[in-house]
């Protein structure tokens, strides 16, 4: 282990804001904690930090994992404007009393690291958004945390940055041996990074795993509409086999549901063109940088996909076949 939680919450006033949020974060890992704005996640990365009050529950720390080897980095960088980028990656082995010649040695190679040669006496309004974020970066780094805590980091960054970005976090993670807890509400920045989520809604845990299983497998309806690019299509179950416009379909049921349900389809699905599928009429076909994206009716249930292989003609009727084994959830 490194970091547990246990039953953790956090009151403003008579206002819950976490209620009794409970996970454990392992060595080398990256946590995604996913959710809206207003849920209290960078509450509760101050919280691990140490910076902000616990109201009830614990914060355990084992295996070398401390509130001295735990970093917070914000979304804004923190950047101190009348310092260079030396001193301003400097300042944390400064604040730990660490030797001029080992601060010196420390800053050599971080400034390597990332890419930041030729900027070392820079101020933060010389800098662009990516150089400031790399500072911000390196100076949380070169401290080499056990665990790092990232509130929305990328956030202010353009979506090429934030490519390079992640993949630069990732590297890096490799690199130093860290573990992350990252707050973001970029669903593709969670899938990219992340080892597991964790969904937080309306101040509790909804669901933690891994991303594929929590993009095919929402624990509920919530999760599945924050997620999003889904679609919702009704019909009857009954223990596993689940009924459409005369067709059966082998399916998960993990809250038992009989009766009317509805067939959660992901976009990202992968489907083929089969002879004995369920039947579809093709409505329109769009081109993306990722592949087709096709729009068909489903009875009376327009949906939309993503990743389906085979080229498709508008207005013909296909037969899909599902090749990840599908999920309903209450109507």
């Amino acid at each position: 282990m490194g970091l547990s939680i246990s039953e953790l919450q956090l009151n403003y006033g008579k206002n819950k804001i976490l209620k009794d949020i409970s996970f454990n974060v392992v060595e080398d890992e990256i946590i995604a904690l996913f959710g809206p704005s207003g849920v209290g996640k960078t509450s509760l990365l101050k919280m691990i930090a140490g910076i902000q009050q616990v109201d009830k529950g614990t914060i355990t720390f084992t295996n070398g994992f401390s509130q001295e080897t735990t970093v917070l980095v914000f979304q804004d960088f923190w950047l101190f404007p009348h310092m260079t980028v030396v001193e301003n990656i400097a300042f944390g082995l400064k604040a730990r009393k660490f030797s001029k010649e080992t601060i010196i040695q420390k800053i050599n190679k971080i400034i390597n690291v990332f890419n930041l040669d030729g900027l070392e006496n820079h101020f933060p309004d010389q800098l662009s958004g990516g150089q400031k974020q790399r500072v911000a970066l390196a100076r949380a780094i070169v401290l080499e945390p056990k665990l790092l805590l990232l509130d929305e980091p990328f956030a202010n960054l353009d979506s090429h940055l934030k490519d390079s970005m992640r993949d630069y976090i990732r590297r890096l993670q490799r690199e130093y041996s860290f573990s992350v807890i990252l707050v973001t509400h970029d669903r593709e920045e969670a899938f990219q990074l992340a080892d597991r989520m964790i969904i937080l809604l309306d101040g509790k845990i909804q669901q933690i795993g891994k991303p594929k299983d929590i993009y095919f497998y929402p624990a509920n309806q919530k999760v599945a509409e924050t997620i999003g690019e889904s679609n919702l299509i009704p019909g009857i179950i009954y223990e596993n086999i689940f009924r459409i416009n005369g067709t059966e379909l082998v399916v998960k049921n993990p809250e038992k549901i009989r009766g009317e349900a509805s067939l959660f389809v992901p976009f990202g699905t992968e489907i083929e063109i089969s002879g004995d599928g369920l039947p579809a009429m093709v409505e329109c076909i769009e081109w993306s940088p990722k592949g087709q994206r096709v729009q068909v009716k489903i009875g009376e249930t327009y949906c939309t996909f993503t990743n389906i292989t085979q080229k498709m003609i508008s207005e013909e009727q296909v037969f899909l076949t599902f090749n990840e084994k599908l999920q309903v959830i209450p109507r």
